[in-house]
Parts: C-alpha cells; structure tokens; sequence
C-alpha cells in the first residue's frame, strides 16, 4: 500500500511527458494547449483565480511570452506538472495514513 502513491505519481508524470509530445507535434494554433492547461488543471484554476484578484482577464498570467512558443508553454506546464504530481503525492500519503488509522481502530 506504500508504494501506491508512488505509482500514482509516476503514472501522472508519464500522462504528463504524453500530453506534452502530443502538444509539441501539434501546430501552434489557438487550441493546441488546450491538452496542456486541462492536464495541470488545479493549477490552471489558480491562474484564473491569480488572474481575476489581480484584474486580469486572460490566463497568461503564468504562461510567459519571451521565450517562443515551445519554450513558454514548457515553462508553464513542467513547474505546474510537478506541483500537481506532489499534490497527487501528498494527498494520497494522507488519505492512506487516515485509512490505516481507522483500520487500527
């Protein structure tokens, strides 16, 4: 049951090295990171959420625009795919101590 955790962890990061070879043989067009900010969505919540609090309308509050296109768009998803994966991490941790305490009880 330890390892569990671990396997959800490296199945999403493996889901997330798909989606982003998916995107990068795409071509740049209006849709094509559409795959990208649904696979990090928690994330992509809180931009939204930055962005409003701040007055902004779009979400390129945590996409940069100076590195080209590739580059912008790996800036955005590789940070955001590895705070996804601790949260995974993370939660899954919690919810199996809690389960393993009451199954003590």
């Amino acid at each position: 049951m330890h390892r569990l955790p671990v396997a959800l962890c490296a199945a999403y990061m493996a889901g997330g090295v798909a989606v982003w070879i998916s995107f990068a043989s795409t071509n740049p067009h209006g849709l094509a990171n559409v795959g990208l900010v649904l696979y990090v969505f928690p994330v992509t919540i809180l931009g939204f959420v930055a962005g409003k609090l701040i007055g902004r309308t779009e979400f390129l509050l945590l996409i940069p625009n100076r590195f080209g296109y590739l580059a912008d768009h790996a800036l955005f998803f590789f940070p955001s795919l590895l705070v996804v994966t601790a949260l995974i991490g993370w939660v899954t941790t919690a919810f199996l101590r809690i389960w393993h305490r009451s199954r003590e009880r």
